[in-house]
């Protein structure tokens, strides 16, 4: 088998040779897979990778990258296991085992790798697995490091069947390789003459799939922009404009859901004469909801925002599974997978207010133990200890309260203690979905959302 970092898809795309744009490329299932899988990435591990295998910064995505500093900075003695904060910087993919016949795999973990308790004394009929080597057995106390890998059979084709042939457009919109789609993208180029485009063969391997995803959230044109011209980070910030923040969600398709109690509360500390929050007081609730955006993965939090108002045009691909031919897939599965994903098992916890589903994982003759509860007592709580006050800025920085930290947030916002008031407000489902769709588009969450509210109740 080859070396993950050095296996390559070879695909032929077309290129306006006037002003060097890839008008589309032609795949087969082997890159469309990888391309689909991107909608069942969980959030944090988007970031991990733009982080530490991207030669692009994780860019585009609001305050979820603060949200991810806070969960790396936050002491272990706030989490209730040490696996939970393991859960948050390394979630696990939802679509499980199913991505492991990819061809190239973006992620840094093995969809079929468990942990098992190496202490013989400790095997139990069914076996229990765990997700990470910091759960501890609940027999003798020690981690569960030993490694057990599943087996998975080899499969033609993830999501689209294997002789699929599929057309992919500059923005990653995926669609059937007829001469209907061709001819309206030749058209939209402004190709009338042949002679006016050339092909081209790009050769994908794992780090232009991570800088493509990553240059998605950024750009609309990606594959001209990755693939073809290897345009540098520098020149892509240039061309970023004002981000148009669009924090609504469609309450249609969460509307099944019965918990809608607004029962999460939190003080807003605010600036009078600026109108904007400069920081919230909350308990472990709060922070749970806000921790869990990212475990959710992609495919979720799109489905929730109104399409065409992020920069980049990741939305295309979600939107592109939505309207894809059922013919062109696997199975019905596939496309719920990808438009509906959900958590794998233990990541969720009781009266979420996202309502996200959980996954099934069937392994036989085996259980997966909860990372928040190994024992399998409050299964259902969320990832902190409490009871917890924290403090939580405007652009979602989260720590344990502290009067310092307060002083130096009000002098660096120039804000003089005798401008602010506080105002206590109450969260439900649609204040946590408009949060949610907030800290991806902006950098100014809280504000964005909350204050409006406070404004409709007075």
């Amino acid at each position: 088998m080859a070396n993950e970092s050095t296996r390559k898809i070879s695909l032929k795309a077309l290129v306006n040779r006037g002003n060097k744009r890839v008008i589309f490329m032609e795949s087969g299932h082997e890159f469309v897979d990888v391309l689909l899988s991107y909608l069942t990435i969980p959030i944090g591990t988007i970031i991990r990778l733009g982080r530490y295998k991207s030669n692009l910064a994780a860019m585009g995505l609001g305050c979820m990258n603060n949200l991810y500093a806070s969960v790396e900075s936050m002491d272990v003695q706030h989490f209730r296991t040490e696996a939970c904060r393991d859960m948050l910087l390394c979630p696990r993919n939802g679509a499980g085992s199913t991505l492991k016949s990819l061809k190239l795999k973006i992620g840094d973990c093995d969809p079929t790798q468990y942990f098992k308790c190496s202490n013989v004394s400790c095997r139990t009929s069914p076996a229990r697995l765990s997700y990470y080597r910091s759960v501890r057995c609940i027999r003798c106390g020690n981690q569960m490091e030993s490694k057990r890998n599943l087996l998975v059979g080899s499969l033609n084709g993830v999501f689209v069947k294997g002789l699929a042939r599929l057309i992919i457009s500059d923005d990653l919109q995926v669609m059937p390789a007829v001469t209907s789609v061709s001819s309206s993208l030749l058209m939209k180029h402004g190709v009338l003459d042949s002679n006016t485009i050339e092909e081209v063969t790009l050769n994908i391997g794992v780090n232009e799939v991570v800088n493509l995803l990553i240059c998605s959230f950024i750009s609309k044109t990606p594959l001209t922009d990755v693939l073809l011209l290897h345009r540098p980070l520098a020149n892509l910030i240039k061309n970023i404009s004002n981000q148009p923040i669009c924090i609504d969600y469609y309450s249609a398709r969460v509307g099944d859901m019965v918990y809608d109690e607004a029962n999460i509360k939190l003080k807003l500390i605010i600036s009078k004469s600026k109108k904007v929050v400069c920081y919230a007081e909350a308990g472990e609730d709060f922070v749970n909801l806000l921790f869990s955006f990212l475990v959710l993965p992609l495919g979720f939090l799109l489905k929730q925002m109104q399409f065409g108002t992020l920069k980049g045009c990741i939305d295309h691909l979600y939107k592109s599974v939505q309207d894809l031919d059922q013919q062109l897939l696997k199975s019905r599965y596939s496309k719920e997978v990808l438009v509906n994903p959900k958590l794998p098992p233990g990541f969720c916890y009781q009266n979420h207010p996202l309502g996200i589903g959980t996954a099934t994982f069937d392994i036989a003759a085996a259980e997966i133990v909860d990372p928040k509860s190994p024992s399998g007592e409050d299964r259902n709580q969320g990832f902190l200890k409490g009871p917890a006050i924290f403090l939580v800025t405007d652009n979602l920085f989260v720590s344990p309260v502290s009067p310092v930290l307060i002083n130096n947030i009000l002098n660096k916002m120039n804000v003089c203690i005798t401008d602010i008031e506080v105002q206590t407000v109450l969260l439900g489902r649609e204040e946590a979905f408009s949060l949610l769709v907030a800290s991806f588009v902006c950098d100014s969450a809280l504000t964005s959302v909350l204050l409006g509210k406070i404004k409709q109740e007075r």
